[in-house]
């Protein structure tokens, strides 16, 4: 059979060898030793010249049979140096990874990669270069390396050593697959160290016995789940995984609804991420390396999960806590308290949303317990202006992201002094705060006018709100769901991005956007006349420059209005040409 080799222990020499096995294209071995050729000085090369080998002329294969049988027979006779050595492993191949540690990344293997042979090709590529079908193949999704490797046995071996130098895997799991799918999969990434699972049938602790024991050096796991599968780990599950897997760092798992309680052990763990949360019973976090952490829990008003007791646990058994973020219905004003008695002074953003108990009492207590805050999301909350205002005293220096979305106590005046006052804020999110009491119950409705005509004179305060804001740092801000936003004037030049959905209201000729870095504006269930006016302004070609030009007061000294183009002096062609403006490409999206 061609390409079969002898036993190791039957002495052949290189010219019956040669005869036996016939050379192939793309040999990167010794023919003599099977070492790499490359910088290679075969140590066989003295003591086998006068070894007859097959030449390809005619005249040679005349009388091939006879130099192979005085071949063999010298070889029987001949000392041992001449004898074709027993190779200690397996001979080396182009595109073999025998030798290549399991830790090796991707970026590591590169360098070997670069070491083919150029012109290497494989059988049944095309004279595809090996390093161009590497290349080719490591950008595949793991789907499409399963089936490439069933090409030919060169694309294999190379999807092979893919599989064994990936060091992070996104993986889906269809609904019809069994755990064994995911299982060989993994076997085939034993350096895997980043590993993303998007789950769309039941899990449960068999998956986490699967990853343990296929991914021994696993340092981040995510799993996230469909709406319409079930997360059936336990907290005791969940808490022996953690405690055995000694090189997990981050942690993030969606539909964790039947924990019922655990207890965290881990000296590695750095970041957990926990949602769809119900009912603890118990939380005990002993992670003192512990720098993120996310509690999402359910809306459910069943939830008996006591809060209180879970901020004082977690403020003193994570002491090096920088980033938390808690949503829940149950956040409460002692809540709060209880974490502000820990001693997190390393603390940089806290999100506490969907808190109603959270008032400005908490923002004094927040406000004196961790001072250099960069992000504060207090959505959801019953904080006032009042609290705003404690905020911009404490954090006018570090903070750049300020979230107080769904805080219908929160009026025109305390974001615009919020925006004043915070110099280095970068987003600002103020959706559903300035609203209309009565459209808020109905805001998916199509007709506005019949409820503006119902309102009482006592809510006129609160519909007819103006807002200006004039930010040099400002990058994105969200006025989503301002219904009760009449008048809106923003002079921010670093603005990317504004979110104006449902603000139904808001009066076209009482708009004015001069943010000439303005790269998408949200209109979503906006009027015509107002989407028209949006287009026409973000879409305009002077107005992202200065304008020149005079300008005048109107009678009753209410509004500036710039004098016509046509009326200004007109400039020589040379100004022309050094002023003419770039104009600008804004999106305006109107989808949902």
């Amino acid at each position: 059979m061609q390409g079969h080799q002898p036993h190791p222990a039957t002495p052949i020499s290189d010219a019956a060898f040669e005869i036996k096995r016939g050379k192939r294209r793309g040999n990167y071995s010794c023919g003599r030793c099977g070492l790499p050729k490359k910088g290679h000085k075969c140590p066989l090369t003295s003591a086998t010249d006068d070894v007859s080998t097959p030449v390809s002329t005619p005249a040679a294969a005349a009388d091939s049979s006879a130099s192979v049988a005085a071949s063999v027979k010298l070889a029987l006779t001949s000392p041992a140096s001449v004898v074709r050595p027993t190779p200690a492993a397996r001979r080396r191949r182009a595109l073999s990874f025998d030798d290549v540690s399991v830790a090796e990344s991707i970026d590591e293997l590169e360098e070997d990669r670069f070491e083919l042979d150029e012109e290497l090709y494989l059988e049944g590529s095309g004279k595809l270069p090996g390093c161009c079908l590497w290349e080719v193949l490591r950008r595949l999704p793991p789907s499409g390396l399963l089936s490439a490797a069933r090409v030919c046995r060169g694309w294999r071996e190379t999807t092979r050593r893919l599989w064994r130098a990936a060091e992070e895997l996104r993986l889906r799991v269809p609904a019809t697959a069994q755990i064994g799918f995911v299982g060989s999969v993994l076997q085939k990434c034993p350096g895997l160290m980043k590993l993303s699972l998007r789950i769309e049938s039941d899990v449960d602790a068999t998956m986490l016995a699967c990853i343990a024991f296929s991914c021994p050096n696993l340092k981040s796991l995510e799993i996230l789940t469909s709406d319409s599968c079930i997360n059936r780990i336990t907290g005791d599950e969940l808490s022996r995984f953690i405690a055995d897997k000694r090189c997990l760092t981050s942690l993030k798992m969606e539909g964790c609804c039947n924990l019922g309680g655990f207890a965290f052990s881990s000296t590695s763990l750095s970041c957990l991420w926990l949602s769809d949360l119900h009912s603890l019973s118990k939380m005990v976090f002993n992670c003192p390396n512990l720098k993120e952490i996310s509690l999402d829990f359910s809306r459910q008003e069943t939830d008996s999960t006591d809060l209180t007791t879970v901020m004082g646990t977690l403020g003193r058994s994570c002491p090096k806590l920088q980033n938390i973020h808690i949503a829940s219905v149950l956040l409460s004003h002692d809540a709060v308290l209880a974490l502000s008695a820990a001693n997190l002074r390393g603390l940089r953003m806290l999100s506490l949303v969907l808190g109603s108990g959270i008032t400005d009492a908490s923002v004094a207590a927040i406000a004196a317990s961790f001072s250099k805050l960069e992000l504060l999301d207090l959505s959801g909350s019953s904080i006032t202006d009042s609290g705003i205002g404690m905020i911009c005293n404490v954090f006018p220096e570090t903070l750049s992201n300020l979230l107080l979305a769904l805080c219908p106590n929160i009026t025109s005046s305390g974001i615009q002094f919020a925006a004043a006052q915070l110099p280095c804020l970068e987003l600002m999110d103020c959706g559903m705060t300035i609203c209309d009491p009565n459209t808020k119950k109905a805001i998916d409705e199509e007709d506005d006018d019949s409820e503006l005509q119902k309102t009482p004179n006592s809510n006129l305060l609160l519909i007819h709100q103006k807002l200006i804001i004039k930010h040099n740092r400002l990058n994105k801000l969200s006025l989503w769901g301002c219904s009760g936003l009449d008048a809106l004037y923003l002079n921010c030049p670093r603005l990317n991005e504004l979110n104006l959905n449902s603000c139904r209201n808001l009066h076209p000729a009482r708009l004015l956007l001069q943010c000439p870095n303005l790269e998408s504006v949200h209109a979503s269930d906006c009027e015509e006349m107002l989407i028209k006016t949006i287009e026409t302004q973000v879409n305009s070609e002077f107005s992202d420059v200065e304008s020149h030009f005079p300008s005048k007061r109107l009678p009753d000294g209410s509004k500036r209005v710039r004098l016509p183009f046509f009326c200004s002096p007109q400039t020589s062609d040379d100004e022309k040409g050094r002023e003419r403006p770039m104009k600008r490409h804004c999106a305006v999206i109107l989808g949902s």
